[in-house]
């Protein structure tokens, strides 16, 4: 059994705060929405899904971009979400 840990990013903060860290979800369910740009650093409204195998010391949120030097280990740390969601015409980057 492997464990492993997701970050949903750009929310609307007042559409979060019910959440809890280990709550499960089930396909179909809505998990909230998606931020306006004055909290999504002015980016147009969308989701930034990752997927974390070592959340490490991170609470309540991981990092999301990360410095060249440590690219090799945050592509280890963070696979590819359509390994396992298999979405077509999905830009993962």
């Amino acid at each position: 059994m492997y464990t492993f840990y997701t970050l949903y990013g750009h929310l609307s903060l007042k559409s979060i705060s019910h959440l809890k860290v280990g709550m499960a979800f089930k396909q179909g369910d809505l998990l909230d929405d998606l931020g306006k740009p004055d909290v999504n650093g002015d980016y147009p409204p969308h989701l930034h899904f990752q997927i974390i195998k070592d959340i490490q010391e991170f609470k309540g949120d991981y990092p999301g971009v990360c410095s060249k030097k440590d690219l090799a280990f945050y592509l280890n740390n963070c696979p590819d979400p359509n390994t396992l969601l298999k979405l077509r015409n999905i830009l993962f980057y």
